[in-house]
């Protein structure tokens, strides 16, 4: 009897194109990244209606002229800007402007949460499950199948995250323009710039990660979940008001006025009479955003090295 084993072996170790592994696993994660686009578009329309009525808001405001007379100051346009729209401050009271005050609060949690939703059950879930005995059988390879997953969702995450950012960035400018406020406190610095995308991906990161090291997804997402919001609180409060040497000023009013991010004061001078300001220029934002967006990015790709390592050595 005559065979023919040999053809058939060989074309059984031929490796699978990378593109077949990339429709794949899209196949598989299509509901998660669907999921993660209408979560943005939520969101994003509801930023993009809100934006529209404060922007129209603000262009009542900018038309008065001049801005610092009395007249302006008390305008009507200037009233429903500051009443419906950012709050004022009584006390411990804010009067109304929901949006300025709430929702970038809210937004901080965007991150953290869809990185780690998405990003635990990447690879936990077939760990967990076993169906990822089948995929190493088809000449797909295990660092191949997992760089393929993590990829896709991670690149995907972060390009949505920081089109939102900048969304926000144009939703909240107004506020910004008005000098209401800086771009420093930490609702609106998570929010802006590279970094919202940053937490995005180290979320994805840290979830994935945790996935792999434990091997099933609900458990890795509580870990998840409480690691992020720790580094997220001992970032804002320990690490970013170190990451630039702050300058020192003496004066009756803070230098830069809104657009500083202010540190601390002291009195100073003969007989203590001067305050003396600890701060940082607005000028400074970007360098802020860089450096933490910088170590969030290699710590990501530190974790995904990682979650790969694991895949390759222990998840057999």
């Amino acid at each position: 009897m005559t065979t023919i084993a040999a053809p058939g072996a060989a074309a059984r170790t031929r490796r699978v194109p990378l593109r077949r592994v990339a429709w794949v696993s899209w196949r598989q994660h299509r509901a998660t990244l669907a999921g993660a686009v209408a979560l943005f578009a939520v969101l994003g329309g509801y930023l993009l209606y809100m934006g529209l009525e404060i922007h129209h808001a603000y262009a009542a405001v900018a038309a008065c002229h001049p801005a610092s007379s009395a007249t302006c100051g008390q305008s009507a346009a200037l009233y429903n800007f500051n009443q419906n729209y950012y709050g004022t401050q009584q006390g411990s009271v804010v009067s109304s402007g929901i949006d300025a005050q709430t929702v970038p609060f809210l937004l901080l949690a965007v991150p953290i949460l869809l990185g780690v939703f998405a990003g635990a059950p990447v690879l936990a879930r077939e760990l967990d499950s076993g169906t990822f005995r089948f995929a190493w059988t088809q000449a797909c390879g295990r660092v191949r199948w997992a760089l393929t997953r993590l990829t896709l969702l991670a690149v995907t995450l972060t390009v949505l995250a920081y089109a939102f950012s900048q969304l926000f960035g144009w939703y909240f400018s107004p506020f910004l323009a008005e000098g209401k406020t800086s771009k420093f406190p930490m609702q609106l610095f998570g929010n802006l710039g590279v970094d919202f995308a940053a937490w995005t991906l180290l979320a994805f990161a840290v979830a994935a990660f945790l996935g792999v090291l434990i091997r099933r997804a609900i458990p890795a997402m509580a870990v998840a979940l409480a690691s992020c919001a720790v580094l997220d609180v001992v970032t804002m409060m320990a690490l970013r008001p170190h990451y630039l040497t702050p300058l020192r000023a003496a004066g009756a009013n803070p230098p830069g006025g809104a657009t500083s991010w202010l540190l601390g004061q002291s009195l100073g001078g003969p007989g203590h009479a001067t305050q003396v300001w600890t701060y940082l220029p607005g000028s400074d934002f970007w360098r802020l955003q860089l450096i933490e967006g910088g170590w969030l990015l290699a710590l990501s790709a530190l974790l995904i090295a990682a979650t790969l390592w694991l895949v390759r050595h222990r998840a057999a």
